[in-house]
């Protein structure tokens, strides 16, 4: 009996093998004609679509990769280029600087041409040739200029790190105190700048003697001029312009960088030579021995030139 169940049981299992064989060709193998459908199903046949025509491939034309300008001869220019192109600024070519016998400067007009000379004073004029108190005195004018305000903060003036980062012993790390160490990151700087003074004082003598030298070593050279007035030649009221300057620097003369020193403060001329790069305008007073060795020319205002003397006189009450 308990073979006969084997032999059924196997029976089975060959049939059902046969069956999954049979479906899955038959669901492989293509389908010729029309599909064939249950009765009870109504086939559903979808519209043919009429084939769309090719459109032809386009092809790359290489195009020009500079662009043609027409000419504007046909266009009337605008009136500003006519302005422009009817009056053209005249530029005048630079000349000479006028000459004056020895101990004198040439005394320039309002028109920017020389009308005479005027005898400098003798402390302008000569001083004592003393080299090394002239680099001295422009040493420590410099450095007295400095404002010497860089600080940096050390350990004690970072804010925070009062707590030990970790304990003493026992981590197997470096022994630190406080994070704001300088080997730290936002620690403390060791050897930075912190109210560092950069004064060199120097007797009032030696102050003037280079002073003196400085000046007398332009007027030696014939690079010093006296203004007679400031009022320009050519200008419309009291308030000069940049160009009337320029155009009056030319007339006197090839001066290269120049100061003009004045004897009190003109607002007037300084708002038009403020954009002149090689002219500074100073006071008699507050002209430095850096500004005279710096220049190459001084247009000195002729009621400074008692008070530049006084400057630079040697044993003067300041």
């Amino acid at each position: 009996m308990a073979d006969k169940e084997k032999d059924t049981k196997k029976k089975a299992i060959a049939s059902a093998r046969e069956r999954r064989t049979a479906t899955a060709s038959a669901a492989r193998a293509p389908t010729k004609g029309k599909a064939t459908a249950p009765a009870t199903a109504k086939a559903k046949v979808a519209p043919k679509r009429a084939p769309r025509p090719k459109t032809p491939a386009r092809r790359a034309v290489a195009r020009p990769a500079t662009r043609v300008v027409r000419p504007r001869a046909a266009e009337a220019p605008r009136p500003r280029e006519e302005e422009k192109r009817a009056e053209p600024r005249p530029k005048i070519a630079p000349q000479p600087l006028p000459t004056a016998p020895s101990g004198h400067a040439p005394l320039i007009g309002p028109d920017g041409k020389a009308s005479g000379s005027v005898e400098l004073p003798a402390a302008l004029a000569t001083a004592a040739p003393r080299r090394g108190v002239l680099f001295q005195a422009l040493i420590a004018s410099l450095a007295n200029a400095r404002q010497a305000t860089s600080a940096t903060k050390n350990r004690s003036r970072v804010a925070g790190g009062g707590a030990k980062p970790w304990r003493q012993k026992g981590t197997g790390r470096a022994r630190q105190g406080s994070t704001r160490s300088p080997q730290w990151r936002h620690g403390g700087v060791v050897f930075g700048p912190n109210g560092r003074r950069y004064e060199q004082r120097m007797p009032a003598k030696m102050r003037r003697a280079a002073f003196a030298e400085a000046i007398a070593g332009h007027a030696a050279n014939g690079r010093i001029l006296v203004i007679d007035d400031l009022r320009f030649d050519g200008v419309e009221g009291d308030r000069p312009r940049t160009r009337d300057i320029a155009g009056w620097l030319a007339r006197v003369g090839d001066t290269g960088r120049a100061v003009l020193v004045t004897a009190e403060r003109e607002e007037r001329v300084g708002i038009a030579a403020a954009n002149l790069k090689r002219v500074d305008l100073r006071t008699a007073g507050t002209l430095r021995l850096a500004d005279v060795l710096r220049a190459e020319t001084m247009l000195v205002h002729r009621p400074a030139l008692e008070v530049l003397a006084a400057r630079a006189t040697v044993g003067a009450q300041s």
